[in-house]
This record gives C-alpha cells, structure tokens and sequence, in this order.
C-alpha cells in the first residue's frame, strides 16, 4: 500500500515538473525574458563605491549591528559588503 501511495505521489510530482518546465518554455518562446533585470546585480566596485561609509566602519572594527546603525544601511547590507571584503582580500 505504501508503495502503491509513494509510486502516486512520484507520478505526481513527474507531472508538475512537467507542467512547470512547459510552462516556462512557452513563455521563453514568447519572446519573454527568465531572471534577473540586467544591470540588477551590482560589482564588487559599485558595491564599494555605494557603501564607503560601510567599509570604513568595518575596517575600524565595529560591529555588524553597530555599522547598520551609524550607516543607517540594513544588516543584512553590512553582511554582504563585509562578506565581499573577505573575498576580495584574504588574509
């Protein structure tokens, strides 16, 4: 029984899989575009030239939540620019 159940919910999900990746080619097919805007992502240079304040506060040694703050950037903002920092420059 628990086969015959698992076996119908695989056929299940085959199905919308389906559906899905269909759907999306027809869209394509369209002429329409999947994804992200061009020109949405920032560099890594744009991020550095928007967020100067950010950088300098993070190299001073405050904190995450303390940079948000004086910035008056998100900290979900910090995280990134710090993480980029990290990349950038391995130590």
């Amino acid at each position: 029984m628990i086969a015959t159940l698992s076996s119908c919910a695989q056929l299940e999900r085959d199905n919308i899989s389906f559906r899905l990746q269909s759907g999306r080619k027809r869209y394509i097919e369209k002429g329409r575009k999947l994804g992200r805007k061009v020109g949405s992502v920032k560099t890594a240079e744009q991020m550095k030239a928007e967020y100067r304040e950010v950088i300098s506060l993070l190299r001073k040694g405050y904190s995450i939540r303390d940079v948000a703050k004086l910035s008056g950037k998100g900290v979900s903002i910090v995280q990134r620019v710090k993480r980029l920092l990290k990349v950038q420059s391995p130590q």
